[in-house]
């Protein structure tokens, strides 16, 4: 029953419906439909596969998975510095204020459904500026919270991190849903390939490397019109 109830829990915080605010956000991609450089559905999976293995794979992926094992062991010195540490990685602003409003809005609303000394106590730390706050980290500690597997909680993150992306393709290029679908089908080898890596890593290996999406994501501000607000 414990196992369903974390699945469960899992499932709430990636969903859709749950009041993050990550539907507000595409994360660079904007700007490349903007400027024409995505226009169909391969073009979406181009940009996917670039955004997760440089901006994902290595560095909020890899934060969720040193974040979960850190809260398990109640290590928080190690969650504050990999806090800390991913913000330093986010150049773009807009990216980098995307991840603290996600990751703070998540943190609030789970701390009004679900009581956890862990989440309580990096919320009182982000409060005092002891903290950035960023989504990787904040759902680490939730789904450590929850009872969830690390290796589950991975999976959950690197799922939800691209269909979000999907998404907001699905509304900027646009495409169907159904293409959109075939989108997150074509990139499920990268995601279980990622998640292999990922629990091999440790913190010495966090870094990140897309530098065309984070010129983009920089640009978006100045773009003519904005759907998104990254």
């Amino acid at each position: 029953m414990d196992k369903i109830k974390s699945l469960i829990g899992i499932l709430q915080i990636t969903d859709s419906f749950f009041p993050s605010g990550a539907f507000a956000y595409s994360w660079g991609l904007e700007t490349y439909v903007s400027e024409g450089r995505v226009k169909d559905m391969n073009g979406l999976v181009e940009f996917l596969r670039a955004y997760l293995a440089g901006m994902t794979r290595r560095c909020d992926a890899l934060a969720v998975k040193l974040c979960i094992e850190a809260a398990g062991a109640k290590d928080v010195q190690t969650v504050l510095r990999i806090d800390r540490l991913i913000h330093s990685m986010k150049l773009a602003g807009e990216m980098r204020e995307g991840s603290m409003q996600t990751g703070r809005q998540l943190l609030k609303v789970m701390g009004l459904l679900h009581k956890s000394a862990m989440p309580e106590g990096f919320a009182q730390a982000v409060e005092r500026g002891e903290a950035p706050g960023h989504h990787p980290v904040v759902f680490a500690l939730v789904c450590n919270s929850l009872g969830a597997a690390r290796d589950e909680a991975l999976a959950a993150y690197l799922y939800s991190a691209a269909a979000g992306i999907v998404s907001a393709g699905v509304r900027l290029i646009p495409i169907g849903h159904t293409e959109g679908q075939k989108v997150i089908e074509d990139i499920k080898p990268l995601l279980a390939g990622i998640a292999e890596e990922v629990l091999s890593l440790d913190e010495d290996d966090i870094s990140a490397f897309a530098p065309g999406i984070e010129i983009g994501a920089m640009r978006h501000e100045h773009l003519y019109t904005r759907l998104f607000r990254s």
